[in-house]
C-alpha cells in the first residue's frame, strides 16, 4: 500500500511539472526571423553633366586658291588633332532599355595641311594651304542598353563645327596670293560608347563619334599681294566654293549623374 501511494505522489509531481513546462512555453512570445531588404540595383535615370577629351581623324574635300590668278587646286587630304569640351544630358531607364538626349559643345584643334611643291626636281615649295576645324556643338538621341552599372549605347543627331580656310603662295614673284574662307558646316553625328557607373554619381565613358558635315558653298576672298592690280582696283578677288568635311574622333569623359530616381529594387 505504501508503494502505491508513493507512485501515486510521483505520477502527480511529474504531472505537475509538464503543465508547468507547457504553459512557460506557451506564454514565451515567438521572435519574428529578421527581414532583408533585397540590394538595390543601380539606376540610369537622371540628368548629368560631364567633360570629355580625345582625338580623332578630319577630311577635307580640298578647295582652290588664287581666286582665277593662279587657279591652285588643293586635292583631299586628311589631318589630325585633338578635342577637348563638355556634355549635358538626361537618361530615362525602362527595366534594361534606357533612353535619353545629349548636347555637346568642344574645341577641336584638328587641322588639314597640304603642301604644293615645284621648280627643278620639285623641291620648291609653292603654296602651303591650311584646314581648320575650330570648334563643334552637336545634340543627339541615346539609346542603349543597361548591364547594371555598366551601359552600352549608340547615339545619333545633328551636329555643326566652324571650320577656316587658308592658301599662302610661296616664292611667286609678281603672282602672290593669299586666299580665305570661313564658315559653319553642318551635318549628321552618329557614334557608339561604353559608360559604366563607379559609384552611383560619378560613370565614365568611351566613344567613337563620326561626323558627316554635308556641302556648302562658301565665300572666299583672294588677296593679291604683290601685285594688288592684278586683283583688280580693291586688290582682292571674291568667288564662291562648294565644301565639305567630315571627321572620326574618340574621347574618353567623365560625368556626373543627379540620379533622381530611386533604386530600382531587384525581384526575385
Amino acid at each position: 500500500m505504501k508503494n502505491s501511494k508513493l507512485i501515486v505522489a510521483a505520477a502527480v509531481a511529474v504531472s505537475a511539472m509538464l503543465g508547468i513546462g507547457a504553459a512557460s512555453a506557451a506564454d514565451m512570445a515567438v521572435r519574428a526571423i529578421p527581414y532583408a531588404a533585397p540590394a538595390p540595383v543601380f539606376s540610369w535615370t537622371g540628368c548629368y553633366v560631364g567633360v570629355h577629351a580625345g582625338a580623332g581623324v578630319a577630311h577635307d574635300q580640298g578647295f582652290t586658291t588664287g581666286g582665277g590668278i593662279t587657279a591652285d587646286i588643293l586635292a583631299d587630304r586628311h589631318g589630325v588633332g585633338g578635342l577637348a569640351g563638355g556634355q549635358l544630358g538626361c537618361n530615362y531607364q525602362i527595366g534594361m532599355l534606357v533612353l535619353g538626349i545629349e548636347g555637346e559643345g568642344f574645341w577641336s584643334g584638328m587641322k588639314v595641311t597640304a603642301d604644293r611643291f615645284g621648280g627643278i626636281n620639285g623641291s620648291t615649295l609653292f603654296e602651303t594651304a591650311t584646314i581648320k576645324n575650330k570648334w563643334d556643338y552637336d545634340i543627339a538621341a541615346r539609346f542603349g542598353i543597361a548591364f547594371d552599372r555598366a551601359l552600352v549605347y549608340g547615339k545619333a543627331g545633328w551636329v555643326a563645327g566652324g571650320f577656316d580656310w587658308n592658301g599662302v603662295d610661296a616664292n611667286c614673284d609678281i603672282f602672290c596670293t593669299t586666299t580665305q574662307g570661313s564658315a559653319t558646316l553642318d551635318g549628321l553625328l552618329i557614334g557608339i560608347g561604353l559608360e559604366y557607373a563607379f559609384t552611383n554619381n560619378w560613370t565614365t565613358k568611351f566613344e567613337y563619334d563620326y561626323l558627316g558635315f554635308g556641302s556648302k558653298n562658301v565665300a572666299f576672298r583672294t588677296t593679291c599681294v604683290t601685285t594688288p592690280a592684278f586683283c583688280g582696283p580693291s586688290g582682292q578677288r571674291h568667288h564662291t566654293q562648294n565644301v565639305s568635311a567630315d571627321k572620326h574622333i574618340f574621347k574618353v569623359g567623365i560625368n556626373y549623374l543627379f540620379n533622381a530616381a530611386a533604386p530600382v529594387i531587384a525581384k526575385y
